[in-house]
């Protein structure tokens, strides 16, 4: 039981009003913050401005710096001055033996297996080893045979006409290339006639002439520091190694007939060789053909044979010369041709070894020797031994017409 009296339970006492606030003074309004232009994203960057997924405006992608760059540059460049020197200085400066080339052994040469000959074949030469180098070359030879001929003989006779009056003609010759003066006897029951022309050689290649060097026009001097300077000596030229000359070939035919058979064989072929006319008997006085025989020689042949037009030697006079002329260390006659239609015009000069071995026709514009092909006829009287060259004086030449001088 509590001791004393209980106290009085207190009367809730009553709040005071707040007094009212006083309303604060309105912010003035900030100015707007300025709105960076936006920068254009890079390749493959995403663009500026979108929200990501959770609707949050995303971040600007900070610029990369090219490190990457920097360093892959040095490498590169220090990689390939490193490959320039050891693949190209050193090896032009080093001590290096060069590697041993490993030797071959021969093979046995490619040939043919077969020969072919018309439907048949033959079987092809076959060589070992040691034969390596051997090479089968094609011949250029061509075979006809004429059959069902009534006379051989005479058929033969007439394709020998037609040769020898051929553009270039052909010359009955021995198996040597030279010429005869006797065709054989066609009407022999059988026999052979060779016909041969030498072939012209190749033309040697040209060589570059150096260009001229231009000379100042009038008006213009020389450049100062090329009038300065002395003029240096060109250097000694190297002597050009020695050319092979081309052989000398002929063009054959082979003609042999039987009239047995009623057949004519002819054979076209090439050769090394060159049609010559026969060495003459040497005449008293140590000259073979003097003047008068070069001569008559000249008239002997026919237009054609000497390069001219017309049928007939009549048509033209044949003038001599009384000086020899040297080429390649033997002694020629000079013959002068003139048009007897014409008078006294001049046609061609023709050079007549006094050896009876060549007889050359001179261009009138270059001077060049062309050889004419011939068979050597000695007849006539011979005369004095021509004077050897004498110098020009300036003299008319003799055994040609006064009116008449080239």
């Amino acid at each position: 039981m509590p001791f004393g009296k209980p106290k009085e339970p207190k009367a809730p006492k009553e709040k005071k009003p707040k007094p009212a606030k006083k309303p604060k003074p309105a912010k003035k309004p900030k100015p707007p913050k300025k709105v960076k232009p936006t920068k254009k994203p890079r390749k493959g960057a995403p663009p500026q401005g979108e929200e990501n997924g959770e609707g949050q405006e995303g971040e600007q992608p900070q610029k990369k710096k090219p490190i990457l760059l920097f360093i892959l540059i040095p490498v590169v460049v220090a990689a390939v001055a490193a490959a320039l020197v050891f693949f190209v200085i050193m090896p032009r400066f080093g001590n290096q033996d060069p590697e041993p080339t490993p030797t071959e052994e021969p093979k046995p040469p490619e040939l043919p297996e077969e020969l072919k000959v018309g439907e048949e074949s033959v079987p092809g030469m076959a060589l070992e080893a040691d034969e390596s180098g051997a090479l089968a070359v094609l011949a250029k030879t061509i075979t006809y045979t004429y059959t069902n001929l009534n006379d051989a003989g005479k058929a033969a006779e007439t394709y020998v006409s037609q040769l020898k009056a051929a553009d270039p003609p052909f010359s009955i010759v021995d198996e040597e290339f030279v010429r005869l003066k006797d065709a054989p006897d066609f009407t022999a029951a059988e026999g052979m006639v060779l016909l041969a022309r030498n072939l012209p050689k190749p033309e040697p290649e040209a060589e570059a002439t150096p260009a001229p060097t231009e000379e100042p026009k009038e008006g213009e001097s020389a450049a100062p520091d090329s009038s300065a300077e002395p003029s240096q000596s060109p250097p000694p030229e190297e002597s050009a190694p020695p050319v092979d000359e081309a052989p000398d070939m002929v063009l054959t035919v082979r003609i042999t007939w039987s009239n047995a058979e009623g057949k004519c064989v002819v054979t076209a072929d090439e050769a090394e060789g060159k049609v010559t006319s026969p060495r003459p008997e040497q005449q008293p006085g140590g000259q073979s053909v003097g003047i008068r025989q070069a001569e008559n020689q000249i008239r002997s042949m026919t237009p054609a044979e000497l390069g001219l037009p017309g049928t007939s030697m009549a048509d033209y006079e044949v003038f001599p010369q009384d000086v020899l002329e040297m080429v390649d260390d033997t002694a020629y006659i000079r013959l002068n041709i003139y048009d007897s239609v014409a008078p006294y015009s001049f046609v061609g000069s023709y050079l007549m070894g006094v050896d009876g071995e060549h007889l050359y026709q001179v261009d009138a514009d270059t001077g060049e020797l062309v050889e004419l092909e011939f068979t050597l006829h000695l007849s006539g009287p011979e005369t004095a031994a021509p004077e050897p060259p004498a110098p020009a004086t300036g003299a008319p030449e003799s055994g040609a017409p006064e009116s008449a001088k080239p």
